[in-house]
């Protein structure tokens, strides 16, 4: 009797958080908000995610395809896209701002939800990660993976918008607290667990 191919990735690591990424060398420090400090703690978000995955814990950006931010390798092999946003965005006034958004572009999705409905061997998640600032410094609020084809049943009205190295492509901005309604998993239990994972559920 031959043993089935395992239906989602083995999280070996969930206790590695967002913030423990800062401090191993070619990670990004960022500090305060904005677009270039998001933009590096979405590359030390790709890092999380291998480390998440790999016995070794390592912290490392590596990929197979451009449209693929983190990889594991195996019998069934995993392309898996990271996203991650901040918890709330900076407001003017003392209110707190609105949710923070996850931004997913319409091609490389595509490219991901046909990866994993042409191949046994090859599937495709997302992992999404939202932090908050405090003093500067991002906090992991929660981490969760899910199947491509979960995401896509939560995505609608895509729009399009000018990228720089793509053009002008279609995309979907979902915000954290929207998406997790989507995918029936309650903010209480996004910020207690490790990790979610939709993938096994």
């Amino acid at each position: 009797m031959t043993e089935s191919c395992p239906a989602s990735p083995e999280v070996v690591n969930p206790e590695i958080r967002l913030e423990d990424v800062r401090e191993v060398a070619e990670a990004n420090s960022c500090e305060g908000r904005g677009r270039s400090t998001a933009s590096g703690r979405g590359y030390n978000a790709e890092r999380l995610a291998n480390a998440v995955f790999n016995e070794s814990g390592l912290m490392y950006r590596w990929s197979v395809k451009s449209y693929v931010d983190a990889y594991i390798g195996g019998e069934v092999a995993y392309y898996i896209e990271v996203k991650s946003c901040v918890n709330r965005y900076q407001s003017s006034t003392e209110d707190l701002g609105r949710y923070g958004q996850f931004r997913i572009w319409k091609p490389h999705h595509e490219r991901l939800m046909s990866a994993d409905s042409l191949f046994d061997s090859k599937k495709s998640i997302y992992f999404f990660v939202v932090y908050s600032v405090v003093d500067g410094i991002e906090k992991e609020v929660g981490k969760l993976i899910a199947p491509v084809d979960t995401v896509d049943d939560a995505l609608d009205n895509w729009s399009s918008e000018n990228h720089v190295t793509m053009g002008e492509e279609k995309n979907r901005r979902i915000s954290w607290y929207l998406l997790l309604k989507r995918l029936g998993v309650s903010t209480d239990r996004f910020k207690t667990e490790p990790i979610i994972d939709l993938t096994d559920e």
